[in-house]
Order: structure tokens, then sequence, then C-alpha cells
């Protein structure tokens, strides 16, 4: 289940930092694993990318490196929330929710079909794309 989002509202930038805090508690216990491509060059870039290096991050460790204006290029955040992982062990192995930054836009993955609608409603500028694979471009969020 998919759900794209601009990266743009209201003639601002949405960055990671904007995006975590509005899914507030929905992945505020998850531990990410980050791959990221390119993140835009500035302090906040420098920090995400060296929080990279680190098999896994915490979501206020990504929240305090990329404010205030922390942008992710081209990458992706692989989030394991402990929560469910006490009640289903076999999640620890994959992710329930996944984060990628494509092109500046925002695709969101979710594992569960309850995850997918509370993401929708934290996010209302949001889109169901479930179907398109990897959204490519603005147009089709």
């Amino acid at each position: 289940m998919h759900i794209g989002l601009s990266g743009w509202r209201d003639g601002h930038y949405v960055g990671l930092a904007e995006l975590l805090a509005a899914l507030g508690r929905i992945t505020a216990d998850a531990s990410w694993e980050l791959r990221i491509d390119e993140a835009a060059p500035g302090p906040e870039g420098a920090a995400i990318e060296a929080l990279a290096q680190r098999p896994r991050v915490s979501t206020r460790d990504l929240i305090l490196a990329a404010f205030p204006d922390g942008q992710i290029i081209d990458g992706e955040l692989r989030g394991y929330a402990h929560l469910l992982q006490e009640v289903v062990p076999a999640t620890a192995h994959r992710p329930d929710i996944v984060v990628r930054a494509i092109d500046g836009n925002w695709e969101i993955e979710c594992a569960t079909a309850d995850l997918h609608a509370a993401v929708m409603a934290a996010l209302p500028d949001s889109r169901d794309v479930t179907g398109l694979h990897h959204v490519t471009s603005p147009a089709e969020i």
C-alpha cells in the first residue's frame, strides 16, 4: 500500500523533519535504516548522510539531524516499529514503513492496511498511489 505526497506545500518544501513530525506517534518508536543516494547540500544534509553510516537510527535522531531544512533528494528510509515487533516478532526482518524521497517528493509504503489508514489521516495532502510503483514525477502525486 503506497501513499504519495508532494514535496512542496504552501510554497515551502516539506523536509524530512516536518514529515516525521507530521507522522507523530505513528513512527515515534521506530528505528530506521537509511539508504541515501542524494541529500541537499548543507549542514542538515551532511548530518543525514552521517546517520546513514549507522545500522539503525531513532526517529528522534533523524528529526534532530534534519531540522529545520534537511532535504533528501533521493533515498529510502526503512522504519521498524518496536511496539509492533513485540507483538509480531516476524516484522523485525521487514520494515513496517518505507519512506522514499524521489526527486524531492515523498512516497510512503505501509506494511498493513491499518498503518496505511493512519498515515493517510496524518497527512491530509497525501494521495493513495497503491498500484503505481515508485512515484517518479510531481504530476503523479
